[in-house]
C-alpha cells in the first residue's frame, strides 16, 4: 500500500510539472515553431507505408520513385535526348522486324545483324558508326526465344544438381569419341563394363564419322594395337537393327552407371538452338523433366506467396498429389525469409505483378489463371514456356515436341495456344516486312518467303524505310504545333556522327500519310492480315507432325490451308492512308512511347523541372523528387533519434556516475570527454566508410557512440553535482539506499530535462553528418536527402554554370533538411528557456 501510494504521489507529481511546463513552452514561440515543424515531419514519415498502399504499383515503383509514364507530347518534344526520340521511332517496327523472322533460327539472326553491321557503316561513312544501334539492341532484346533459354538453362542445372529431372548422359552412342564430351580416363572406365564386339556393333551406323579414329585411338592406347585392330575388323561388319540397339542400350546403361558414381561429369546445355534440338531429338531429359525446368522458379514463387497469404499448408497439399510432388522439398528450400517485413513485402509485391501479367498472358490465351489450382496452373505454364524457347527451332524437332506432350494433355493444350499466338505475330510481321521490301524494292513480290530475301536485300535502304510508320504519325502528331519544331531542331544538334540519322529530320518535314502500318505497330498480333503467310507456316510445322496432332491444326485452321493467295490484299489494306485526327495522332504516339517506357526500352534518364505530375520535378534518373524526400523521412527521423537515444543514454549515465563518485572515475571520464571533443567525427567516418559498411544503424551507433562519450558528459556532471549535494540525497544515503539506486532514482530524473534538451540538438547533428557522408557517397543506402544531393552531382548537373538551371535537383532536398534540423533547434532552444531558469522570461 506505501508503494503504491508512493507511485501515486511520484505520478501527480509528474502531471503538475509537465502542466507547468507546458504552460511555460507554449509561451514560447521558438520552441512551439520547433514542434509544429517536428509534427509535421512525424505526419509525413508516419503517412508514407499508408499512402505505398494506394500507389498504382503497375506503372510506379513507390520504393524508388520512378514513374516512366510519358504524359503528353510535350514531353516528348521538350524533355527526351535526341537519343531517346529516335529510339521511339525505330524501336516499334524493329520489334516488328525481329518477329518476322523469330522462327528462323540463330544463324539466321547473325546473319542479319552482320547485315545491319555493314550497312550502318555505309550509311555514316564511318568505321565504327552506330546508326542502326537501336536496330541491333532491339533485335537482341526482342528475340525471346534465345533470351528464355539462358534463363531456362540456369532452372534445367538446379533440378539437375539435386537430380530432380532425368538426363541421358549421351544423347548418341557416338557422342563417346567426342573429346568435349568424354575424356581418355572415362573411356577406359566404359571399356571396363563394355567388350569390343558391343562398341564396335553399336557404333556401326557410324563408321564414316570423325569420332570414330578418336574412339580407335583410345582402344589402342587403353587395351593395345591387337584390340584396335579387331574392333575395326568388327566395326565394318554387318548387324542388324535389333543387335545395334542391343549394343547400343548396352552402353547406355553402362555410362549411365559410370554417371551416378561420378566417375563421368553428365552436363547437358539447353542454352542455344542445336542444343536444344539435340536434346529434344534424343529424348537426353524427359519431355515432362524439360516441362518442370521451365516453371520451378514458379513453383517457388506460388509457395512463397501462399506463405504471405496464409494458405501454404492447402497450397502443398494440393500439390503433393500432383505430377509435381518430387519438386515440393527443393523449392521450399528457396522460399526467400520471410521474417523481414521489408522482404515479405518487396516479395509480395514482385510475385504479385509478375502474376498479373501472367493472368493477362493466360487470358489472351484462352487460359485459365486460378492459383486455387496451383498443379493446373503450372501446366498451363509450362506449355506456354515450352512453345516460347522452342519456337525458332526447326519445324521437325517442335512437331516431336509436340507429339512427346500427348500424354500431358494441359501442358499439350497450352503448348498450341502459344504456337498459333506466335505464328500470328510472325504472320502478320511478315506481312508489313512484305509492304516495305515491296517499296524499296519497287517490285510487287508474289514469295511469301520473306525472311530469305533479306539476305539479299540494301540495309541502308531497309532500316530506314522500317521508321516510316513512326515518323509520319510523330510529323502528324506534332505538325501543327510548336512541338514539331523543339522536336526537329533536337534532332538537328545531336552531335554524335556515329548516331547521326539526318534522314529522320528530312522525313519528318516531309512527311507522308499515315497508313495501316500503324495499326501492326501497336499491335502485331490484333488481325491477321495475309492467310496465306499464316497458311505456309502451319503447314511447314503440321507436315512433320504425326496423324494424330496434325488432325488437330487441319481442323482448327481448314479455312486458312485452303484460302486463296491474298497477298495482295494484304498489302493493299496496309499502305491504305489511316484517317487520324491531330488529336489521335498525339494520343497513339504517347502511348506508343509510355509502352516502351513501361517496357524499359527507352532509357529515360533526363531531370524534369517541376510541373503538373511531378511537383518538385524528377531527377536525372526519371524519380520523382517529392516521393524521394517522403521515403526518406522515416530514415531520418530513425537515424536522428537513434542517434540521440544512444549518445543521451550514454552521455548521462557516464556524467551522473562521475559526478557522484568523482576521483579517478571522473578524471578517466572527464579526460575521454575532452578527447571526443577534439575528435574529427566525419573524418574518422569518411576513412571508417573505407574498410566497414556503413548503414544507416551503424552509422547511428558510431554517432552515437562518439557525441555520448564527449561534451554532453561535461554538461551532465556539471548539472548532477549541483544535485548531488541536495539534502534529499544525503537523507537517502542516512536510509540505506545503494549507490546505485541514488543515481538512478533521484540523480537521473534530474538531469533529464537537460539531457532531453541535448537529445534535441543531437538529432540535427546525426542528419547533418548522415548528408555528408551521402553527398559523397560513403554510406550504403537506398534512398535519403544526401543521396538525392549526391546523385545530382555524381550526374554532373551542379558542375559549373549548371548549378541554378536545375535547381530542383539540389534545392528541395537541401531546404528540406535545413527545415527539419530547424524544428529541432528550435524546440532545443524552447526547452532550454525553461530548463534554464537564467533563460526564462519573466
Amino acid at each position: 500500500m506505501a508503494n503504491e501510494s508512493i507511485t501515486k504521489i511520484k505520478i501527480k507529481l509528474f502531471l503538475k510539472n509537465f502542466k507547468k511546463n507546458w504552460e511555460l513552452f507554449k509561451e514560447n514561440k521558438m520552441g512551439v515553431f520547433g514542434l509544429s515543424i517536428i509534427i509535421i515531419f512525424g505526419l509525413f514519415a508516419i503517412s508514407y507505408p499508408i499512402a505505398w498502399q494506394f500507389v498504382d504499383h503497375s506503372i510506379y515503383n513507390p520504393v524508388t520513385g520512378t514513374d516512366p509514364r510519358i504524359h503528353d507530347i510535350s514531353y516528348i518534344s521538350k524533355y527526351m535526348s535526341p537519343q531517346n526520340v529516335i529510339k521511339g521511332i525505330e524501336i516499334p517496327p524493329s520489334i516488328i522486324f525481329t518477329y518476322s523472322f523469330l522462327d528462323q533460327g540463330e544463324e539466321f539472326k547473325k546473319q542479319i545483324e552482320q547485315k545491319i553491321d555493314q550497312a550502318q557503316r555505309k550509311f555514316v561513312n564511318l568505321d565504327y558508326a552506330q546508326a542502326f544501334r537501336h536496330v541491333l539492341d532491339s533485335i537482341v532484346d526482342n528475340y525471346f526465344p534465345m533470351k528464355e533459354r539462358i534463363r531456362f538453362q540456369t532452372q534445367v542445372n538446379q533440378l539437375a544438381e539435386h537430380d530432380l529431372i532425368t538426363i541421358k548422359p549421351i544423347a548418341q552412342v557416338i557422342e563417346i569419341g567426342d573429346r568435349k564430351k568424354f575424356s581418355l580416363t572415362s573411356f577406359k572406365k566404359l571399356l571396363e563394363n563394355i567388350d569390343i564386339a558391343t562398341l564396335a556393333s553399336a557404333l556401326s551406323p557410324y563408321k564414316d564419322e570423325k569420332e570414330i579414329s578418336t574412339i580407335s585411338l583410345w582402344i589402342k592406347i587403353a587395351s593395345g594395337k591387337d584390340k584396335r585392330e579387331l574392333f575395326i575388323e568388327l566395326l565394318n561388319k554387318e548387324y542388324s537393327n535389333e543387335e545395334i540397339k542391343e549394343a547400343q542400350n548396352k552402353i547406355y546403361k553402362a555410362i549411365s552407371t559410370l554417371a551416378k558414381e561420378n566417375i563421368i561429369d553428365v552436363q547437358v546445355s539447353v542454352s542455344n538452338q542445336s542444343d536444344l534440338e539435340s536434346t529434344i531429338e534424343f529424348e537426353k531429359i524427359p519431355t515432362f523433366d524439360l516441362a518442370k525446368a521451365t516453371v520451378f522458379n514458379t513453383l517457388v514463387d506460388i509457395l512463397t506467396l501462399s506463405k504471405i497469404n496464409n494458405n501454404y499448408d492447402e497450397t502443398i497439399k494440393m500439390l503433393k498429389s500432383s505430377k509435381y510432388e518430387n519438386l515440393l522439398d527443393f523449392a521450399i528450400s528457396k522460399i526467400p525469409d520471410l521474417s523481414v517485413t521489408e522482404n515479405k513485402e518487396s516479395n509480395k509485391n514482385r510475385i504479385t505483378k509478375y502474376f498479373e501479367e501472367l493472368s493477362k498472358e493466360f487470358s489472351k490465351l484462352g487460359l485459365e489463371f486460378n492459383l486455387k489450382e496451383p498443379a493446373k496452373l503450372l501446366d498451363n505454364l509450362s506449355g506456354i514456356n515450352l512453345a516460347i524457347i522452342t519456337f525458332d527451332l526447326s519445324p521437325s524437332i517442335k512437331a516431336k515436341l509436340e507429339d512427346n506432350l500427348f500424354d500431358y494433355p494441359q501442358i499439350l493444350e497450352s503448348f498450341r495456344k502459344k504456337q498459333e499466338n506466335l505464328f500470328k505475330i510472325v504472320a502478320n510481321s511478315r506481312a508489313y516486312m512484305l509492304s516495305v521490301v515491296s517499296k524499296i524494292t519497287n517490285i510487287q513480290l508474289n514469295s511469301i518467303d520473306i525472311p530469305k530475301i533479306y539476305l539479299s536485300l540494301d540495309f541502308t535502304k531497309l532500316i530506314p524505310a522500317l521508321d516510316d510508320p513512326m515518323i509520319n504519325l510523330l510529323a502528324l502528331a506534332t505538325y501543327n504545333a510548336k512541338h514539331f519544331d523543339l522536336i526537329v531542331e533536337n534532332l538537328e544538334s545531336a552531335g554524335d556522327a556515329n548516331y547521326r540519322r539526318i534522314d529522320i529530320v528530312e522525313k519528318l518535314k516531309n512527311h507522308s500519310p499515315v497508313t495501316n502500318h500503324i495499326k501492326l505497330l501497336t499491335n502485331s498480333e490484333d488481325k491477321i492480315i495475309s492467310k496465306t503467310i499464316l497458311s505456309q507456316i502451319i503447314k511447314e510445322y503440321t507436315n512433320n507432325l504425326s496423324e494424330n496432332s496434325r488432325k488437330y491444326w487441319e481442323e482448327k485452321y481448314s479455312d486458312i490451308l485452303t484460302s486463296s493467295n491474298d497477298l495482295k490484299e494484304a498489302l493493299n489494306y496496309l499502305n491504305q492512308p489511316l484517317n487520324l485526327s491531330e488529336k489521335e495522332a498525339k494520343e497513339l504516339v504517347v502511348s506508343i512511347y509510355n509502352d516502351l517506357a513501361l517496357a524499359s526500352k527507352l532509357g529515360i534518364q533526363h531531370p524534369l523541372p517541376p510541373n503538373r505530375w511531378h511537383i518538385l520535378g524528377t531527377d536525372p534518373g526519371g524519380r520523382d523528387i517529392f516521393m524521394q524526400l517522403w521515403r526518406s523521412t522515416p530514415s531520418e527521423f530513425m537515424l536522428g533519434f537513434l542517434a540521440a537515444i544512444i549518445t543521451v543514454t550514454i552521455g548521462t549515465i557516464i556524467g551522473t556516475t562521475a559526478a557522484y563518485y568523482g576521483g579517478l572515475i571522473d578524471t578517466f571520464f572527464m579526460r575521454l570527454a575532452d578527447l571526443m571533443l577534439l575528435f574529427p567525427g566525419i573524418a574518422f567516418l569518411i576513412v571508417l566508410s573505407g574498410f566497414f559498411k556503413l548503414n544507416l544503424f551503424w552509422l547511428a551507433l558510431i554517432l552515437g557512440l562518439l557525441g555520448g562519450f564527449g561534451g554532453i558528459t561535461l554538461v551532465i556532471k556539471a548539472q548532477a553535482l549541483t544535485i548531488k549535494v541536495k539534502p534529499y540525497i544525503e537523507a537517502a544515503k542516512v536510509a540505506g539506499a545503494s549507490n546505485r539506486y541514488i543515481i538512478f532514482n533521484h540523480i537521473i530524473p534530474n538531469v533529464m530535462p537537460l539531457s532531453f534538451l541535448y537529445m534535441m540538438f543531437n538529432v540535427t547533428g546525426a542528419v547533418f553528418s548522415e548528408a555528408s557522408l551521402s553527398f559523397f557517397g560513403l554510406l550504403r543506402i537506398r534512398i535519403s536527402w544526401g543521396i538525392m544531393i549526391n546523385t545530382a552531382w555524381t550526374s554532373g548537373y551542379l558542375s559549373s554554370g549548371n548549378i541554378g538551371s536545375y535547381w530542383w535537383l539540389w534545392v528541395p532536398a537541401g531546404l528540406i533538411i535545413t527545415i527539419f534540423c530547424s524544428g529541432f533547434y528550435f524546440l532545443g532552444r524552447g526547452l532550454e528557456e525553461i530548463v534554464n531558469p537564467r533563460l526564462r522570461k519573466r
